[in-house]
C-alpha cells in the first residue's frame, strides 16, 4: 500500500484543520513498513531503543552509531 508523502506544510495544514497528527516510535524496517501502511504521519527513532531493544536500564550507554543504524533501517521501511 502506497501512502502519500508527509510534508511540513501538510502537517501544518492538518493542525490548522483540527486533524489529528500521529507519530509513533519504530526501531526496525518491518515495524516502520507496517506503520507507514497504517497511515501514521511520522516515525520517531530515539535513545529509548537502548532499553526497549537492548534491555539496558537507561539510555546513557547507547552510542550514536546504534541510533543511526536503527534510523537507517526505519527509513527504508
Amino acid at each position: 500500500m502506497k501512502t502519500d508523502k508527509v510534508t511540513v506544510p501538510g502537517l501544518i495544514k492538518k493542525k490548522a484543520d483540527g486533524e489529528k497528527i500521529v507519530f509513533l516510535t519504530a526501531y526496525d524496517y518491518f515495524t516502520a513498513k507496517q506503520l507507514d501502511a497504517a497511515g501514521v504521519d511520522g516515525l520517531l527513532v530515539g535513545d529509548s531503543l537502548n532499553m526497549v531493544v537492548y534491555g539496558h536500564e537507561n539510555t546513557l550507554s547507547l552510542p550514536l552509531d546504534q541510533i543511526l543504524y536503527h534510523t537507517e533501517a526505519v527509513s527504508r521501511g
